[in-house]
């Protein structure tokens, strides 16, 4: 992945298509932004929603 410093911006999203992961955070438009400096990683992992059906979604990370 890319090479980031602390509070860059990783993602712009309306919605949450994203998952914000380790060392990462999501603003208040759904943005995700980096919490500490670092590598970007994107993952994918089966999340169990609230009616117990599991989706895969793509979580977004940060590798210090």
């Amino acid at each position: 992945g890319q090479q980031v410093n602390a509070g860059e911006i990783l993602i712009r999203q309306k919605g949450s298509w994203y998952r914000a992961g380790l060392n990462t955070y999501l603003g208040k438009d759904w943005t995700i932004h980096a919490g500490v400096a670092g590598k970007v990683f994107f993952k994918q992992a089966k999340i169990e929603k609230f009616n117990g059906r599991r989706e895969l979604e793509t979580i977004v990370g940060v590798a210090a």
